[in-house]
């Protein structure tokens, strides 16, 4: 009997665990795509396919394949068409909805107090300025963690690790999110994101995206902040309205952004807000690297794996 066959694409190599499962029962290519018609293509030769963030899968692109199975370790999705995958009897295996499995993958929690520290510490120049043979700390006092005021957008999986962690750095903790949550009395619960912008010094987005939530971060809900606060997003960048953000960052509105995402990465070629960062230190940009640990990637690829295989053997 024939294998199924695999093709992966935007990961050199799959790592050491899953691929002891996969090559068991799959045939694993490994495939560079560098148009939509090339993964047309690709998936219209494999059963299975699995990527990370590298591709966006439109219904165009899924139509007509021969493609049974979308693999994508990651929680958000919307860089694939859901009802396209539907429509043409495609099934997604993803981590979306996997609380449990989750609680141990805490890589993009700590990315986004990175993310934080880094923003408020103002250490995005102090690295060149030393690495320019230069070494005047009067130009990069910051400010503190401690006791200040962090709002938490979503209380999710994600939102409720941060909050967790900002309780430990001895911040003050309130948190929004649409469904009522049981959690630590030491946080304090708001009636709408409006009052929790007004509350806080930091706010940090833990919100998934989607048609609900596209550019819920605009200026309406901005204009509710009592001073300048700081921005903090790992979640998707369709959440935030980056036009609106840099109305507010150009007006000294808005204290400082640090972002992993972007609205369209990885095309970021003629982004306002990425040429805006270029030239200021208040804007931090990663690109997407929340998530992407060595111990993570082995934890969601292994996992992944064996939930394709599960589903194969129903």
């Amino acid at each position: 009997m024939n294998k199924l066959k695999i093709h992966v694409s935007g990961i050199d190599e799959i790592t050491k665990k899953a691929s002891a499962i996969l090559t068991k029962r799959f045939d694993v290519e490994y495939v560079f795509l560098d148009s939509q018609d090339d993964i047309h293509t690709a998936l219209n030769n494999c059963d299975v396919f699995w990527f990370r963030l590298n591709h966006k899968l439109t219904r165009d692109v899924l139509k007509d394949v021969n493609c049974k199975y979308i693999l994508c370790a990651v929680t958000g999705l919307d860089h694939i068409d859901i009802e396209a995958c539907n429509d043409f009897g495609i099934t997604i295996v993803s981590l979306k909805n996997e609380s449990e499995f989750l609680k141990e993958v805490r890589a993009t929690a700590e990315h986004t107090f990175g993310l934080m520290l880094a923003l408020i510490r103002r250490t995005k120049f102090s690295f060149n300025h030393v690495e320019s043979g230069l070494w005047n700390r009067n130009l990069f006092q910051g400010t503190e963690l401690y006791k200040k005021k962090i709002g938490i957008l979503g209380l999710g999986r994600l939102g409720e690790i941060v909050a967790k962690y900002a309780d430990a750095f001895g911040m003050e903790v309130y948190y929004y999110d649409i469904e009522p949550k049981q959690t630590n009395t030491n946080f304090i619960c708001c009636d709408s994101a409006e009052e929790l912008c007004s509350k806080v010094d930091i706010l940090s987005i833990h919100l998934p995206y989607d048609s609900s939530t596209h550019f819920l971060i605009n200026k309406k809900l901005l204009d509710n902040a009592s001073k300048p606060i700081y921005l903090i997003n790992t979640s998707r960048g369709g959440l935030v309205n980056e036009k609106d953000l840099l109305e507010k960052l150009t007006a000294n509105k808005i204290a400082g952004y640090a972002t992993d995402v972007l609205f369209g990465e990885p095309d970021i070629a003629n982004n306002a807000l990425v040429n805006y960062a270029s030239k200021n230190e208040n804007v931090i940009i990663t690109p997407h690297i929340g998530g992407y640990t060595f111990e993570s990637i082995e934890k969601t690829e292994y996992f992944i794996a064996k939930k394709l295989v599960d589903l194969i053997n129903e």
